[in-house]
């Protein structure tokens, strides 16, 4: 369909001005201190009242029709002891996997989480209830390559409150992105007092391939925050953050006569030394946030907030030895390893107001959200401009924006059922824009050095002829009717109409009902639909990284184009489609007591056209093709395709238990997650590609077998948090179940007619201990994974760990860093 035409008015500037000026009235306007709100630690996480899920003032997580889970202050503190909020949800719930990847560029600066076993863009992220902007920076390499990621690291966590997670499909409540559910993180509002808080840590670990043990990963980690009132009930909290990691290296010795490109002597003579590396990146982070509500007058309350991240990341490529053609010997004789280097922006503000007007409720708002990745290298060359080449090069810039407004009305309607019919409208217009700018012209150029590939290694740049502009606009309304027609049958319907420039419209719809068989057991359940459009980013995400080829036997450099690349059609590229979704939960939530309730959900989730990343295509023909056309400088093709349709379906179960225990209260808790995601189809057929090579597929063997098993079908938590009133303790155990991934080696057990290993299930320990000095100061020790726990080696052959450089498989989320052990000391003013 034909673009819109986009508002003339300048949104992003309004957006920055009124969080401007609801930044600056709390001076004006504060008071003396108020007794600081606290959270009611009385009452259990199932009766809190929740954010998401319904637009009921009053529902409560044990009376929703839909699974939510919510974690208080405490248990996100423990959680985080590590720094990262991806780690820290999956450490909190066992239906979120935050996977690591391994020397993967891009990858080392920006990491999505995935929730019941999809993708990380097929989840929904708000802050306070208000829609996260999603990163610039196109996933390329992870189990799920292909997807733009929200950035939840971008997100200060010293400015969480508690988090919500809605484990069920809300299209239609939310928008788009909410296929297997919603995370919404509550900032901090105390109207008055303060904490700051240090700590510092690193990884301990024997490390078994080097027979090393190592100490590093090193993390400080400085916060602050403070409230102001305004008014009688208003507020203004604000904090700053640093974080700094130092990297992990969990690479083994290499075999340089098998890694090497022709085994010269200068090779030869690395052989057995760790030359490569596998681990988290080092970063520097810097947060800020504000959360701020200011009484306008009666039933008018004006609000604010706002996030902004600058993140800077050194990754690692694979190790150029001496005599590959890919160095160049008058600036490396001993080879060298390329150092990425990302540096991302991040800034989200939001403003608006709360009108109480009669029986109507409005919430009118703007959102701006941004984020600009620059992505760099150090340590590198470009072997085609040989002695000449420069070390340094910047590769490209991305830079996305989501500009909003939005208005949302609720009332309550008597109709005479058991309770008033809770009435839910609203309106978005929202504004996309991304654009990714060209590198160094040394980082793409093609030398006259015979026999050396042209381009940055560890790159190349992209062209100008590459780069991209493309904007598009979104309106949507929608309706939302939620009401108890009697005292046991609570019914929900929810519907909504999205018009995207770029894509069409689509119709979007959800059911939901609960039942009370008693006071204290409910069955519960949803049947819903969802329209996911093709991230803008998807639409014009262009770069070339190295990469594994077929067999796992050397490295090539791939080229991923969009779909409406003129090279990416001659391989048999189509316009992409959005993705639907169908979702259908059952459930039940029991309280046989007091302070004990169990939960327990199925799910089953049916996506059609889902966006992959296609195989790297790659074969003689092929290659002959790329050279009949000048394109030399890449020996693959990917881009991204609606290849796939999958049906995930899965199981949580929840325990809580509270107790009087030792002089203090003791919270028990179990979580599990089953899941298991089947392929219902895959769109293979390209009758471009064909032509180039009848033989070439869109996606392998292998690519299926690795969606399959992108993550652990099982997940396991158990926690216990005991406190008292100088002394509290946590213990959390995580077991990530077994695993299944496709392996280079061709003496690797055939499963699924794959070559691929089995890996075992691993346990993770963490434990925390705080002691109250004061009534302001608290002294706390820990650990993560306090066992030093590893998943299983990948199989001891050349083909599988390349060449030994790379003993562990990084699929597995537990990771591959070991013990990680800390301090922390907080203050609170």
């Amino acid at each position: 369909m034909p673009h819109h035409a986009v508002p003339n008015f300048p949104l992003r500037r309004s957006v920055l001005a009124c969080a401007l000026m609801l930044a600056t009235l709390p001076a004006a306007r504060a008071q003396a201190a108020a007794a600081p709100d606290t959270d009611n630690t009385a009452t259990a996480a199932i009766d809190q009242v929740t954010v998401v899920g319904s637009r009921a003032r009053n529902r409560t997580v044990f009376d929703s029709a839909v699974p939510i889970d919510r974690f208080g202050a405490r248990e996100v503190e423990h959680a985080l002891a590590g720094g990262d909020l991806g780690a820290a949800l999956q450490n909190l719930s066992p239906s979120i996997n935050f996977p690591r990847i391994e020397s993967s560029g891009a990858a080392d600066s920006v990491r999505g989480i995935q929730l019941r076993g999809l993708a990380p863009d097929q989840v929904l992220v708000l802050i306070n209830g208000k829609r996260r902007h999603a990163s610039a920076v196109l996933d390329t390499e992870s189990s799920f390559a292909g997807i733009v990621p929200v950035d939840v690291n971008a997100i200060p966590p010293g400015a969480i409150d508690h988090i919500e997670i809605l484990r069920d499909g809300a299209g239609a409540q939310y928008g788009s992105d909410a296929v297997a559910g919603v995370i919404n993180i509550v900032l901090k509002k105390a109207r008055s007092g303060g904490s700051a808080s240090v700590s510092y840590g690193a990884n301990h670990t024997d490390f078994k391939p080097t027979n090393d043990r190592k100490t590093d990963g090193q993390t400080t980690i400085v916060n602050a925050d403070y409230g102001v009132p305004v008014g009688d009930a208003g507020y203004f909290r604000f904090g700053l953050e640093s974080r700094e990691r130092k990297p992990t290296n969990r690479a083994g010795a290499s075999d340089a006569g098998w890694t090497s490109w022709n085994a010269t002597p200068a090779d030869l003579a690395l052989d057995g030394k760790v030359v490569f590396k596998s681990g988290d990146s080092q970063q520097r982070n810097h947060y800020a946030f504000y959360n701020t509500l200011v009484p306008v007058s009666d039933g008018v309350d004006a609000y604010s907030f706002a996030t902004v991240n600058q993140r800077k990341s050194d990754g690692s490529a694979y190790f150029r030895y001496p005599g590959d053609p890919s160095n160049v010997p008058a600036l490396y004789p001993n080879g060298y390893r390329p150092t990425t280097r990302g540096d991302s922006t991040d800034v989200s503000v939001v403003a608006g107001l709360r009108i109480a007007g009669g029986a109507w409720n409005w919430d009118v708002s703007a959102r701006h959200g941004g984020n600009k990745f620059r992505y760099d290298l150090a340590n590198s060359a470009n072997a085609s401009l040989g002695a000449a080449s420069p070390t340094s090069f910047h590769l490209s810039t991305f830079d996305f924006d989501q500009d909003a407004v939005n208005a949302d009305v609720t009332r309550e309607l008597d109709l005479g059922f058991g309770a008033p019919l809770n009435l839910a409208l609203g309106a978005e217009y929202m504004r996309e824009t991304y654009t990714s700018s060209p590198g160094d012209p040394a980082s793409y150029a093609a030398g006259s050095v015979a026999d050396a590939p042209p381009g940055a290694q560890a790159g190349p740049g992209l062209r100008p002829q590459d780069a991209f502009d493309g904007r598009r606009s979104v309106r949507s309304v929608y309706i939302d009717l939620e009401s108890e027609l009697t005292a046991r049958l609570l019914l929900g319907a929810a519907a909504r109409y999205s018009d995207y420039s770029d894509f069409g419209n689509a119709s979007t719809g959800k059911l939901s009902a609960r039942y009370k068989v008693t006071g204290d057991f409910l069955l519960r359940g949803s049947l819903s639909n969802s329209f996911r459009a093709p991230a803008l980013v998807q639409t014009g995400f262009r770069f070339s990284t190295l990469n594994f080829n077929s067999d796992g036997t050397g490295l090539q450099t791939a080229s991923l184009l969009p779909a409406a690349d003129s090279l990416a059609r001659a391989f048999g590229a189509q316009n992409l489609k959005p993705e639907k979704s169908t979702n259908l939960s059952l459930g039940a939530a029991w309280k046989p007591q007091r302070n004990t309730s169990v939960t327990v959900d199925a799910y089953r989730i049916k996506l059609r056209d889902r966006i992959t990343r296609s195989s790297d295509l790659q074969s003689d023909a092929a290659s002959a093709y790329l050279v009949s056309i000048g394109r030399t400088d890449i020996e693959s093709v990917a881009y991204l395709a609606n290849l796939l349709d999958t049906t995930t379906t899965g199981l949580d179960l929840v325990l809580n238990h509270d107790l009087r225990f030792a002089g203090g209260k003791l919270d028990l808790n179990a979580a599990l997650n089953l899941n298991k995601t089947r392929i219902d189809a895959v769109h293979q057929r390209s009758a471009a590609l064909a032509q180039i090579d009848p033989g070439l597929t869109l996606l392998t063997d292998n690519n299926l077998f690795h969606i399959r098993n992108a993550s652990p079908k099982t997940k396991l938590v158990l926690g216990a948090d005991w406190q008292a009133a100088q002394w509290g303790v946590q213990a959390r155990a995580t077991r990530f179940g077994a695993l299944k991934d496709f392996s280079y080696d061709d003496q690797a057990e055939l499963i699924d007619g794959v070559r691929a290993q089995r890996f075992g299930a691993v346990w993770s320990v963490d434990l925390e201990a705080q002691v109250k000095l004061t009534r302001q100061l608290t002294l706390a020790a820990g650990g993560n994974n306090i066992f030093d726990r590893y998943p299983d080696r990948v199989r001891q052959t050349n083909n599988a760990s390349y060449g030994g450089a790379l003993p562990y498989n990084f699929i597995n989320p537990i990771g591959l860093n070991g013990a990680y052990f800390y301090g922390r000391v907080r203050y609170t003013f």
